[in-house]
């Protein structure tokens, strides 16, 4: 079964990936340009669906662009910090050995384009956070 993958493109432009299967690690920093990946899963309320951002870990230490239409997903309104470079959106499922994040179906890709292309950011001024460490003894 084909799986549709949502990548958000920095430049605001929504691009689909299909598959056949759950994409690799491999596949993931190829498509995102980067070494090391994040994932952060959220739930859309309004769609009823569980979802993953896939990112670049280290977007902080590069010059990669803020890509609005992701941080507006993944909190900036609340918590004030963005996501750079391009980022993946996929639906999360649970399974008895935990939550993985697969492709959609052409229905809830549909849904998840829709309710993307309409997330308001015109009037946010986005500010890339300065990158820490922190360190905890323990």
């Amino acid at each position: 079964m084909k799986q549709v993958n949502i990548l958000l493109k920095s430049t605001g432009e929504i691009k689909r990936i299909i598959r056949d299967k759950k994409m690799t690690i491999t596949e993931y920093t190829d498509i995102l340009d980067c070494d090391y990946i994040d994932i952060k899963g959220l739930k859309l309320d309004e769609l009823n669906l569980n979802i993953s951002l896939v990112f670049d870990d280290e977007f902080l230490f590069t010059d990669k662009a803020i890509n609005k239409k992701a941080s507006v997903l993944f909190g900036y309104k609340q918590h004030r910090e963005v996501l750079c470079g391009d980022v993946l959106i996929q639906k999360d499922i649970e399974t008895p050995e935990g939550i993985i994040a697969v492709g959609f179906s052409e229905e809830e890709a549909r849904l998840v384009e829709e309710y993307v292309e309409h997330l308001e950011y015109n009037n946010i001024n986005f500010i890339k956070q300065e990158p820490c460490t922190k360190f905890i003894p323990f």
